[in-house]
């Protein structure tokens, strides 16, 4: 049995699960990345997978630390060219303060479809520390076969 590296945040209705992944690509070495997917908790729902390299990932942990000692909002943005053309998505963490309330929260928002997840310090710190860790350990590419 297989034992990959994962965490699952869940909220009231949303979770963001991180883990490492492959990218393949033709006539390319495949290289180590990290992958956060954003899902709803009903069914049917499309879940959004925002895929980063291993050095993203690392300022990602950078950010979320920034944001607990200082607060605000930080974001990664990707674009990608689709099937309907370039296709931007946002990846935000963030403390945010409202009705007396405070939190964190890690969301993710692709066109007009967003994934908010709302989470407590300790699972955002931890979310952070495990980027880290993912980020050196998926800071890899594979080597070709030598030709004999």
């Amino acid at each position: 049995m297989n034992k990959i590296p994962q965490i699952t945040i869940y909220a009231r209705q949303t979770g963001v699960s991180i883990s490492p992944f492959e990218r393949r690509s033709e006539g390319r070495p495949t290289e180590g990345r990290i992958v956060l997917r954003f899902f709803r908790l009903e069914s049917g729902s499309n879940a959004i997978r925002f895929i980063v390299e291993p050095v993203e990932a690392f300022a990602l942990y950078a950010k979320m630390h920034r944001i607990v000692s200082a607060g605000g909002r930080e974001s990664l943005n990707h674009s990608f060219t689709g099937p309907d053309g370039e296709v931007q998505t946002r990846l935000t963490v963030e403390h945010w303060e409202r009705n007396g309330k405070s939190g964190y929260a890690l969301s993710v928002q692709r066109g007009n479809e967003q994934i908010n997840v709302p989470v407590q310090s300790e699972q955002f710190l931890f979310a952070a520390e495990f980027l880290r860790h993912l980020s050196l350990q998926q800071a890899w590419v594979e080597e070709p076969e030598p030709v004999a």
